[in-house]
């Protein structure tokens, strides 16, 4: 059975697709291929990865050229049983290859509708809210089409009504602690560590802000960073903020590690009150306590493993920091039910039969 991943925006080493999914299924015994525009095409874990051009130029003329034009041509030559798709730029080359008889798969990573509410390169409210909800429309009547959903989040699968939907959340691939590189950085001070894309609607300014009265602390900060204002603010420098570029999925844990206390502190956005970041859970993972922002459906979700600030208030989120290091016996508590949690929940290897589960009821369908 020949599995092809597929995805015009992702990068080829997506934690996600690439590590959970694709290697998941090929240690499965399927043979797996990720179609990926950009990058270099290389067998890597027993993943045949197939790069192409990624179109340089408008998003119009990516969509059209590279999620659709490119991206069939690349399936059609490699002609797999099954494709799974990642992104909604591709949900008309997937309706295109269920035509031709292909099984397919749509695996969403997130609430698209809420996510374009908040997508900054759209200047009107109101367009933003009739494109969500066109959009809405005919994302729920395309997966009609699609022998199986997967999606990451609870609040996500509850949006579609489709007899083969499964939630497959991003829990991280534990790693073993004794086995942790201990990096060559220099700590100086106890620090906070964030990982992830970084944005400013991803509270990442008011976060530096609250470095500002945190001179004791520090901030360490390991990702990509999207937006030119934000990524000259923190290139030039920002007090007690220390910047490590971007490193290989499987180098994350090193860093977090080292670190003493994880945070993530999104702003309140339509498409994150809601979320289940993949971050949160490799803090614990590493045993780390955190600090999250005070959305009700994250105190609902992870309660006592975390302290909930305002991501609003650069004040309280540095208030709460300075609390969590000086209350050693919830620091230490806190990161020792992060650690066991990981351990009997929120892990890869359990979440990963769900897409195993998936796979079996299509191949045997």
């Amino acid at each position: 059975m020949k599995i092809a991943h597929i995805t015009s925006v992702h990068p080829q080493n997506d934690n996600r697709i690439f590590y959970k999914e694709c290697v998941t299924l090929a240690n499965e015994g399927y043979d797996v291929t990720l179609i990926v525009a950009g990058g270099e095409s290389r067998v890597l874990d027993c993943v045949n990865i197939i790069s192409y051009p990624r179109v340089v130029g408008g998003r119009l003329k990516r969509i059209l050229k590279t999620s659709l034009v490119d991206m069939i041509k690349v399936c059609k030559k490699v002609d797999a049983d099954i494709y799974h798709f990642h992104d909604p730029e591709l949900i008309f080359t997937s309706l295109y290859l269920k035509l031709i008889g292909k099984k397919v798969i749509y695996d969403i990573h997130e609430n698209n509708p809420a996510s374009i509410l908040s997508k900054p390169y759209i200047k009107s409210k109101k367009i933003k809210k009739v494109i969500s909800k066109l959009f809405d429309i005919f994302e729920k009547n395309s997966v009609r089409f699609f022998d199986a959903i997967v999606t990451a989040r609870p609040d996500i699968s509850k949006r579609f009504n489709h007899k083969n939907i499964i939630t497959l959340r991003n829990f991280p691939i534990l790693p073993n602690l004794s086995e942790i590189k201990d990096i060559d950085i220099k700590k100086e001070k106890p620090s906070v560590i964030f990982v992830g894309g970084m944005t400013n609607i991803r509270g990442i300014n008011e976060l530096i802000d609250a470095f500002e009265y945190l001179d004791e602390y520090e901030l360490w900060l390991l990702g990509p960073i999207t937006e030119t204002k934000l990524k000259d603010r923190i290139e030039k420098g920002c007090k007690n903020v220390k910047y490590f570029g971007v490193v290989e999925a499987y180098e994350v844990f090193n860093y977090i590690n080292k670190a003493d206390i994880g945070i993530i502190t999104f702003l309140p956005a339509p498409n994150h009150l809601e979320t289940l970041a993949t971050k949160p859970f490799e803090y614990m993972a590493c045993g780390k306590p955190m600090i999250m922002s005070n959305f009700s459906y994250w105190q609902d979700t992870f309660k006592d493993s975390s302290i909930y600030v305002n991501p609003l208030d650069s004040q309280d989120i540095a208030e709460n920091i300075k609390y969590l290091f000086e209350d050693k016996d919830l620091l230490k508590s806190m990161g020792n039910l992060n650690y066991q949690l990981s351990i009997d929940e929120y892990n890869w290897e359990k979440e990963s039969l769900n897409l195993k589960k998936v796979y079996k009821s299509i191949t045997s369908g």
